[in-house]
């Protein structure tokens, strides 16, 4: 009984916050892709209606179970720099033409804004590539790690 209340205080107090409130706009199911940089893997949801994803560390699982893990697992875990975060979003972006340009966030979990090249149905990309992107896309680690 005290574990429920105290996730249910957990609950509203991440509820509060202006980052949670943005992390719940992107979809809470699967992943679109299951990244390896390196060694450290990643997930990343495309957002719906605007031109960001959300990288978080971790095996694939839906979006709730990989915060919480983030939570716990990687709590004080610092070690990767922001280039990791931008090549996992690039490992899928560069595949139709688009790049990241601003990584915002912190702790295990980024967001990152995009732009394209040239127009894009990016929805239409995503849905073409999501199978193929969840059985892993594999990309070097960055230059300041090799």
């Amino acid at each position: 009984m005290k574990m429920r209340a105290f996730l249910l205080v957990a609950l509203f107090a991440l509820g509060a916050c202006a980052s949670t409130q943005r992390t719940l706009s992107y979809n809470a199911g699967m992943p679109d892709a299951d990244v390896f940089v390196g060694d450290q893997r990643f997930q990343i949801w495309f957002h719906d209606r605007d031109q960001t994803v959300l990288v978080v560390r971790g095996q694939p699982r839906s979006l709730g179970l990989l915060m919480a893990e983030n939570l716990t697992v990687y709590a004080n875990d610092r070690t990767l720099g922001i280039l990791w975060w931008g090549a996992a979003a690039n490992a899928v972006l560069t595949q139709f033409g688009c790049y990241g340009t601003e990584v915002t966030g912190a702790d295990q979990m980024r967001e990152i804004e995009y732009t394209c090249t040239n127009p894009v149905d990016v929805n239409a990309q995503v849905a073409q590539r999501r199978d193929e992107w969840r059985r892993g896309v594999r990309v070097p680690p960055p230059e300041e790690q090799r």
